[in-house]
């Protein structure tokens, strides 16, 4: 007999998955198998086996993926319908991470929302980048989860969907999990123990908030680079600079050096943030020594 269920938790060879009879743990038939948290999956129990093993996968509506120290895309997790960026006061933002996370998310159509946490602590230093951000239509929701503020409306912008929370480390995505997820702890003794009783803290986790929606927490990550598979990705991945790109003289143009270029100018007269556009060079440099 077979079930489905999705997949909490990935470690190594094996997968927490979500039943509808409760958790369990499974194991994965061949080396080609890679599974992610969000994956639909079948599984079953052999005959003569003592745990239900994964036999088959559902199509992923999306894909999220980073690129690793060699280069290569890393999947992070599977069918997701929002990316929720989340900064914070303290540790100081970093705005560089956050505009890759938006342009990652652009490139595969997801929608995105930047959370402002620990508003409490204040938000003078960041109001600039905050206030640019919303000039460029992003979605912008400010908390405090130590004094319950905005958990309400957050609660209710990720209402029937699935959320994949990312953002640095301390910036308080734990915190915000327990606030929306009252039975978090528990779910995390779970799913960060695998099969043998190992700690997985590292992997992406999965928490139900309602039947019909889910916020999946991301570790803690120092970079984040969206893979390079789409023409011009750097480009496509800041949307001000994709909308003055058809101005420039060059059809091709990087925006980098080559004359005629209205990115540049629109830089110039800060039409366009200075530190965005570094930003844009920053990702575009890195998919031409990729290239490389």
């Amino acid at each position: 007999m077979s079930n489905t269920g999705v997949v909490l938790a990935s470690y190594g060879r094996g997968v927490l998955v979500q039943a509808a009879g409760g958790t369990l743990h499974c194991g994965l038939i061949g080396r080609k198998l890679r599974l992610v948290c969000g994956d639909q999956v079948t599984w079953a129990t052999q005959e003569g086996a003592d745990t239900p093993s994964v036999k088959s996968v559902a199509p992923r509506r999306n894909l999220i993926e980073r690129i690793d120290a060699r280069g290569r895309a890393e999947a992070v997790v599977a069918s997701i319908d929002r990316l929720a960026i989340v900064v914070a006061t303290e540790p100081s933002p970093d705005w560089y991470l956050v505009d890759r996370y938006w342009a990652g998310a652009i490139l595969k159509d997801i929608e995105v929302l930047l959370i402002v946490s620990k508003v409490d602590l204040g938000t003078q230093n960041q109001q600039s980048e905050i206030d640019n951000y919303r000039r460029l239509k992003l979605s912008i929701l400010e908390v405090s989860s130590s004094h319950a503020m905005g958990i309400d409306a957050l609660r209710g912008a990720l209402a029937k969907s699935v959320t994949l929370l990312v953002g640095q480390s301390g910036v308080g995505k734990s915190s915000l999990v327990n606030a929306l997820v009252p039975s978090a702890a528990a779910q995390t003794a779970e799913l960060t123990r695998d099969s043998e009783g190992r700690h997985t803290t590292t992997t992406a986790r999965w928490y139900q908030l309602e039947a019909d929606s889910a916020i999946i927490d991301a570790p803690g990550v120092r970079d984040f680079a969206p893979p390079a598979r789409i023409v011009r990705a750097a480009e496509r991945g800041f949307i001000e600079i994709h909308a003055l790109s058809v101005k420039c003289r060059f059809n091709d143009c990087l925006h980098l050096e080559e004359p005629g270029c209205a990115v540049r100018l629109a830089v110039t007269q800060n039409v366009i943030s200075p530190r965005r556009y570094e930003s844009y060079r920053r990702l575009n440099r890195l998919y031409l020594e990729i290239a490389t």
